[in-house]
């Protein structure tokens, strides 16, 4: 009886552990609601990185990250678009940001 008790003990405290870490990412989604797969992958890897706009909502964020694909697709050189990026929203994280923006928002001049 013990043998049993315990796996399921365990596996109930594994279940209830994935509950809580997964409602805490889906808290944290809820201020993205709305927002595209790329949008919301972009989100996660400015935030996973550092490279998040200060002071920008998540909104505003995808907003430069789509300045920052047009202005690339229009012929501005990355690393143009980087000091770009850096000088308007005082960071230091464009690389980081440009990178997931090319990646996420435009792929299709990232390939």
């Amino acid at each position: 009886m013990i043998n049993r008790i315990r796996p399921r003990a365990f596996a109930l405290a594994c279940a209830l552990t994935l509950t809580a870490l997964g409602g805490a990412a889906v808290g944290g989604a809820t201020a993205t609601a709305g927002v595209s797969p790329g949008e919301a992958s972009f989100l996660d890897e400015i935030a996973l990185n550092g490279a998040t706009l200060p002071g920008r909502t998540a909104g505003e964020t995808i907003a430069a990250g789509y300045t920052s694909c047009d202005h690339l697709r229009a012929g501005g050189s990355v690393l143009d678009e980087v000091s770009a990026v850096e000088r308007t929203y005082q960071f230091e994280q464009g690389v980081l940001f440009v990178s997931a923006a090319s990646t996420n928002l435009c792929p299709d001049f990232a390939s």
